[in-house]
């Protein structure tokens, strides 16, 4: 087979990569080693970073790509790759505006998301995240069993989609125009599940990673599902296509401008794990199983070479997991429910070693060697918030008592022997936490103290969003560990995502996007929308400078 452009990798940076090259003129075919397109983003909260975008401006936020850049450069420090975020800020909007125009793409402003580090000169607290718009599942025809299912465990009972849109109609449940707006959702999903397995209101990561397929189709995109790449075809020192499985057969395709690298990096290859983040064999990533870095190692063969004393190899996440009957194993991001009033993380000592709600938490685990861990709550904090996949109300709770994923006690004495924690150290902890609640004021880590953390509190617990009393048993606890939601090292691109080798100099005919390449932030995200983002802004540079 013979095109201009062969892609590896159809989440948010091969798609975006394949479309902008498709739209340039350029024969292309993307290769996904999995059964179904989307990759990593088809599971993510789908939001990127982009400061300056035409959605803030008509927001009337105030902001300018200056100081967004000034912070990013902050951010990163004397690690940064000063081209590469230009790069990305100058092109971030240029890239939403064209997939508007372009594509079935469309964002909107999201709900007020704080960047990481406030304390940074440039950290703005609203206006540099956009969320992918809901997206109607059935456009997508007979194609719609190609894209992939959102994870259940991230999701409502089911496997329901929930978009951030829908979260202010949550905090306003049991009022009418709220209940009718979530019955309505409700209902569509129901009726889906019984005609299509799935429901077909998709939001988030997988509502952009369903835009940006059926966006690939209509460009005339070749899509190969399936199809792992197992090596690139170089002639004469440049890369002129790949050599995969399809059909289960061994094949060789040509590709006569080149190939754009965007697997989504390594989180499943157990020796670059090991080599990279730390605990390795504790460490439980988020994404699928299919990002065995194949792509990072399609391009070192190659001659290309790796980034090098990122900040941080790894964007990190908190995560819970249990076994199913099935042999399918549950992931769980917490992101929602360590950030509430009443819930705690301790270490054996029965002692907290961290700001719970801190985007951050991990690098507390790493930092105190504290893995595994586990967060603690009381029964009335489980009914109303959850607690891993004890999703708000409780309705899990027996079940995920009885499989040994979540722990109870009456006491905290009778919780501290079964989850093996010093019971003193508990008692004394819950007391600290008790006392502190009255005024607020997390007097050991301030828990609650900045408006990153408050953005995902309950607003409505006073007189901190955050920080509360444990109160009475019985209580609960869930065993977590240090996880990821995106690998950050990869091989070395320069501005034009072109991969570079171990003199600097681009290999002619290879690009790499997203988590094949290294974090433009050096490991070091500045906000939410950091991974997605540069997935999207990286594939379309590479899909650009391809076609030229």
């Amino acid at each position: 087979m013979n095109y201009d452009v062969v892609v590896m990798g159809s989440g948010a940076a091969g798609l975006t990569a394949a479309l902008a090259a498709a739209k340039a003129g350029c024969k292309v075919a993307v290769l996904e080693k999995a059964p179904r397109f989307g990759g990593t983003t088809a599971i993510s909260g789908g939001g990127v970073w982009i400061p300056g975008s035409t959605q803030a401006k008509a927001a009337g936020v105030n902001d300018d790509v200056e100081t967004a850049r000034a912070y990013a450069l902050g951010v990163v420090g004397n690690r940064a790759e000063k081209a590469l975020i230009d790069a990305y800020i100058d092109h971030g909007p240029e890239m939403v505006d064209w997939l508007a125009d372009n594509s079935e793409v469309q964002f909107l402003l999201s709900p007020p998301s704080s960047d990481w580090y406030p304390d940074v000169p440039g950290a703005m607290d609203h206006g540099r995240l956009l969320s992918p718009a809901e997206y109607d599942g059935k456009k997508l025809g007979t194609n719609f069993d190609r894209l992939a299912k959102p994870r259940e465990e991230f999701n409502a009972p089911g496997g329901m989609m929930i978009d951030l849109f829908d979260l202010e109609y949550i905090d306003r449940l049991p009022a009418p125009g709220a209940l009718w707006h979530m019955a309505r959702i409700a209902i569509r999903f129901v009726l889906d599940k019984r005609k299509l397995g799935r429901g077909s209101r998709l939001t988030m990561g997988n509502s952009l990673a369903g835009r940006l397929l059926r966006s690939a189709l209509d460009a005339g995109v070749d899509l190969f599902e399936n199809a792992p790449v197992e090596g690139l075809v170089v002639t004469d020192g440049k890369v002129t296509g790949i050599r995969a499985m399809m059909d289960g057969k061994p094949a060789e395709i040509s590709a006569a401008r080149g190939v754009i690298l965007a697997a989504g990096g390594f989180s499943a290859n157990a020796a670059m794990r090991k080599a990279y983040i730390p605990f390795a064999e504790q460490h439980v990533s988020i994404l699928p199983y299919e990002n065995t870095g194949d792509g990072i190692a399609a391009a070192t063969a190659s001659g290309a070479a790796m980034g090098a004393e990122n900040h941080a190899n790894a964007v990190w996440a908190v995560v819970s997991k249990r076994t199913r009957a099935d042999g399918y194993v549950e992931r769980f991001a917490h992101l929602m429910d360590m950030s509430k009033p009443g819930c705690i993380a301790v270490n054996k000592a029965g002692k907290r070693f961290g700001n719970e709600a801190s985007v951050h938490f991990v690098e507390a685990m790493h930092a105190t060697g504290t893995v595994p861990a586990h967060i603690i709550a009381n029964h009335k904090f489980v009914k109303k918030y959850g607690m891993g996949l004890v999703l708000p109300g409780g309705g899990k709770i027996k079940e995920m008592v009885v499989c040994g994923y979540m722990k109870r006690g009456e006491t905290l004495a009778e919780l501290a022997a079964q989850i093996g924690v010093d019971p003193a150290g508990l008692e004394a902890t819950v007391a600290e936490v008790n006392t502190d609640a009255v005024t607020g004021k997390d007097t050991r880590f301030g828990k609650g103290d900045t408006r990153i953390d408050i953005e995902i509190g309950d607003r409505k617990h006073k007189p901190n969003a955050c920080f509360g009393p444990i109160g009475e048993g019985p209580y609960y606890a869930v065993e977590i560990f240090p996880g990821d939601g995106s690998t950050t090292v990869g091989v070395r691109i320069d501005a034009e995502c072109r991969v570079l080798d171990q003199d600097g100099t681009p290999i002619a005919g290879l690009w790499a996007a997203g988590l094949d390449a290294n974090s433009i932030w050096q490991g070091k995200s500045p906000a939410h929308g950091c991974n997605v983002g540069p997935a999207m802004v990286t594939g379309y540079i590479a899909g650009r400078s391809i076609s030229a």
